[in-house]
């Protein structure tokens, strides 16, 4: 018995003393296992971004040791940029910025980062994350921003304003007896109003919203983000081009109508009449252009007004400079007296001519808009040709601009960094974008140059947008 006890006994110290040591010896197991990581910070795995410039970046946790940062590796798509300038590496944390020259695809992107610290411990990890244009976020101006929570928040505030709105309309109608009605009577809505402010606000919402759609959505084609734009171009600029063309038109109505009533004004006035009489005498026969505003004159001149007074007023509504400047020529020789006759029969004559060298001039100009247009289409051929030749174009080599070192890696060697080529959808983005600006350009040139202000040209940008959008979506 007192030899079993003692076999017992020793058989507890022994196990009791080994205990400890197999307990450390586990725990010194999975601090070795757990000491050192590494965790990805940015682009979070998993996740989608519109950028193809993304900074790169994870975090070392080293419980036991310093990472070494000559030990850590990066590699981004199969290609180690390690050794490029825009990474910086600490014993802390690795980023990686990617440069627009090597600017990630459109699609699936995977990252492989591992390192060594000073106790021997080794870590690595991988993750991957998807690069789309049809992102949730958008950068604008440089600036990071949520159009979902935008499109929320101004949704929110534009609530807010139209039930202000609508109270004080309601506190009106009680109190005042408002409405609309007895209101627009009294102030009319001026034209340009409806013309300038109203198309830009409703194209501004429209924008807002269909980008919100487009980056939120995907599956949809590469451009439709400058699909939209356009769309809310042509919103907010169509009437505005519109009128103004009508605009020129209607000016140049009144001025070839003007004219014809001078000479007419000047045949009354040498049969005897007086100016005031001859206009009255005129402003029942015209049936053209200028019919109204000849009634509105001989109704001002049989209540009392004067001639020189009520052919002033005449004209502002015609907004012709041209037409301004006779009719302040002939008040004044009204004023003055002598004759009349001749002075508004000269100026009827010189009225005349200038409008014959402005259409001389019209007509001249149809040549140059032609080449303008020609040259558009020129440029528009070439980008669909290097758009085809594309795919077989190889990587740019930039051993020869850094004497064989390359210029990302920061070394001084013999090695030749091949810079891959832009790929197809970026180039045909670019290209897109090029020719919308061009599009605008051309046709603002085009009013500037034939009428001597842009706006006259908006509807030449117009036609050229859609020219630009129809033959990408056909040839590309």
């Amino acid at each position: 018995m007192n030899v079993r006890r003692w076999n017992v006994i020793l058989l507890g110290v022994f196990v009791l003393a080994i205990l400890p040591g197999l307990a450390v010896g586990s725990s010194e197991h999975q601090a070795t296992a757990n000491s050192f990581t590494i965790d990805p910070t940015s682009p979070v795995p998993g996740s989608t971004i519109g950028s193809q410039t993304p900074s790169i970046s994870a975090s070392f946790t080293d419980t036991e040791g310093t990472v070494n940062p000559t030990s850590v590796i990066i590699v981004v798509d199969g290609i180690n940029v390690t050794g490029f300038q825009n990474v910086t590496i600490s014993t802390s944390s690795v980023t990686y910025l990617v440069p627009s020259i090597l600017k990630l695809k459109y699609g699936e992107s995977t990252v492989n980062i591992s390192a060594s610290d000073t106790s021997g411990h080794t870590a690595f990890v991988s993750w991957g994350f998807d690069v789309n244009a049809s992102a949730t976020s958008s950068g604008l101006g440089g600036l990071n921003v949520n159009l979902g929570q935008l499109v929320l928040d101004i949704s929110i505030g534009s609530a807010v304003v139209l039930a202000g709105f609508g109270g004080y309309i309601l506190y009106l109608r009680r109190t005042r007896k408002f409405t609309f009605h007895k209101y627009f009577a009294t102030h009319p809505v001026n034209k340009e109003y409806l013309v300038l402010l109203l198309p830009p606000a409703v194209a501004f919402f429209f924008v807002l919203f269909g980008l919100t759609y487009v980056l939120h959505t995907r599956g949809l084609p590469l451009l439709s983000p400058e699909y939209v734009i356009i769309a809310g171009f042509f919103i907010a600029v169509t009437a505005f081009a519109v009128d103004a063309r009508y605009e020129k038109q209607r000016i140049r109505a009144y001025e070839r109508a003007f004219a014809q009533f001078l000479f007419e004004m000047a045949d009354a006035m040498r049969g005897g009449l007086d100016p005031a009489k001859a206009m009255i005498e005129l402003a029942g026969t015209h049936t053209n252009i200028l019919r109204k505003q000849l009634r509105i004159a001989a109704d001002g001149i049989q209540v009392g007004r004067p001639f020189e007074v009520v052919l002033k007023n005449m004209v502002v509504p015609m907004k012709s400079s041209l037409i301004s400047r006779y009719a302040e020529l002939i008040a004044d020789a009204s004023t003055v007296g002598g004759e009349t006759a001749a002075v508004v029969h000269r100026a009827a004559k010189d009225l005349d001519d200038f409008i014959k060298i402005d259409l001389e001039r019209r007509n001249a100009l149809v040549l140059p808009i032609a080449v303008l247009y020609v040259a558009f289409g020129v440029l528009m051929a070439v980008l669909f040709s290097l758009l085809s030749i594309e795919p077989s174009l190889g990587s740019v080599s930039l051993s020869v601009i850094s004497g064989g070192a390359s210029p990302l890696s920061g070394g001084s060697g013999n090695g030749v960094t091949a810079v891959p080529k832009l790929a197809f959808s970026t180039l045909e983005q670019r290209f897109f974008d090029l020719m919308m600006i061009n599009s605008i350009g051309t046709g603002v040139i085009i009013g500037a140059f034939t009428e001597g202000k842009p706006k006259y040209g908006l509807l030449h940008s117009l036609a050229l947008l859609a020219v630009t959008v129809v033959a990408f979506a056909l040839f590309v």
